[in-house]
């Protein structure tokens, strides 16, 4: 995971948009130029997904923590 400093949604569009390039979907791009752009937003995707995964297990495991400090 990136710097704390750094907000979700902050790391969430850097994942999203890490691709270099990325180019708009037109009636005039290639179906192989279309494939390979829908590729690279997937993963962008998985990886964004990936990391609110983490971040909302880490919130749960501190909010558990907390739980049992107060009980």
């Amino acid at each position: 995971m990136e710097a704390w400093d750094e907000t979700l949604y902050e790391r969430v569009n850097s994942l999203i948009c890490s691709h270099k390039g990325a180019q708009p979907l037109l009636a005039t791009t290639t179906t192989h130029e279309t494939i390979r752009e829908l590729i690279a937003r997937s993963e962008g995707l998985e990886k964004a997904v990936r990391e609110i995964a983490l971040e909302v297990q880490e919130l749960a495991a501190a909010h558990e923590r907390e739980v049992a400090m107060v009980s």
